[in-house]
């Protein structure tokens, strides 16, 4: 079992600037790249910041997906169907408003 790790990419968002979540998949690796997009998101709400991690699903091909954080390492499973997208709140109220998120998917065969 060959894994691999792609960076998916960089988001800059005017407070901060934050690494974009990891993807891994055994053989599906290039698949995964290619049609999983994620960007994390801290959203202040008053005693803190909630990370969000968004994750969206570009192809016509549906995708399993576990959605983690640094701050918070329990993963959350979410289902996308292709060209789907959804927001996962990780962590609520913390004071840290820098966090790594990772996403592992494995795309559907049908």
């Amino acid at each position: 079992m060959n894994t691999r790790r792609l960076a998916l990419g960089v988001l800059s968002i005017p407070v901060f600037v934050c690494a974009v979540a990891v993807a891994e998949a055994d053989d599906n690796v290039n698949t995964v790249a290619r049609c999983i997009k994620v960007a994390p998101e801290a959203r202040y709400r008053g005693l803190g910041y909630n990370h969000i991690v968004h994750v969206a699903d570009t192809c016509r091909v549906g995708a399993e997906c576990d959605v983690s954080t640094d701050v918070n390492p329990q993963p959350t499973h979410i289902t996308l169907a292709g060209g789907e997208n959804t927001e996962v709140t990780t962590f609520m109220g913390s004071p840290a408003r820098v966090f790594t998120p990772k996403v592992d998917c494995v795309m559907k065969t049908q």
